[in-house]
């Protein structure tokens, strides 16, 4: 005949059962705050990265893309900085020129170091951009490459800017993707 289980061994069920209960929600709360961690992690990146630039510098201007207008910029305003951070790195291909939009104390890199990051890019890679506001001095970019062998990709970076005796500068490029 089975044994009746006693109130201690009921407790003790109903404890050990409890405490698997509060173990699993545990992992699954840790699990989704590292998940949540990752998906908003805006550490920045090295500049190969920021703009996934090959070849040997060139005065000659890469073509711009079919349908998408790309302007020199200016640094009249963020959008305008980005616009010339852009040109400089993939038509001027010019790490100076880069460096010249940067605010003092921004860059990390060397020039050599700016330049063999736009050296990684083929002559002639051509690029689109859309540049969106996200609050003041910080904007989405979305940029999209097409390298002369009419491979592209696109990158997703947020960029946040700030005026300096009335010239805009970059002060920060992350990763950001998908915006």
């Amino acid at each position: 005949m089975p044994r009746a289980r006693t109130p201690r061994r009921q407790v003790a069920a109903v404890t050990a059962l409890a405490i698997a209960v509060l173990v699993l929600l545990v992992g699954v709360v840790v699990g989704a705050a590292s998940v949540i961690g990752r998906v908003t992690d805006d550490e920045p990146s090295n500049i190969s990265e920021i703009v996934n630039s090959v070849a040997t510098p060139s005065t000659t201007p890469s073509p711009e893309p079919v349908g998408c207008p790309v302007t020199a910029g200016d640094q009249s305003s963020g959008e305008g900085v980005i616009a010339a951070f852009e040109h400089a790195y993939y038509s001027l291909r010019s790490a100076d020129a880069v460096i010249a939009v940067m605010a003092p104390g921004a860059v990390s890199y060397s020039p050599a170091e700016v330049q063999a990051g736009i050296d990684s890019i083929p002559a002639g890679t051509t690029y689109c951009m859309t540049v969106t506001g996200v609050s003041a001095g910080t904007y989405a970019l979305e940029l999209t490459e097409t390298r002369p062998s009419g491979k592209g990709a696109s990158l997703f970076q947020r960029i946040t800017t700030a005026e300096i005796d009335g010239r805009h500068f970059i002060t920060s490029i992350t990763d950001a993707e998908g915006i």
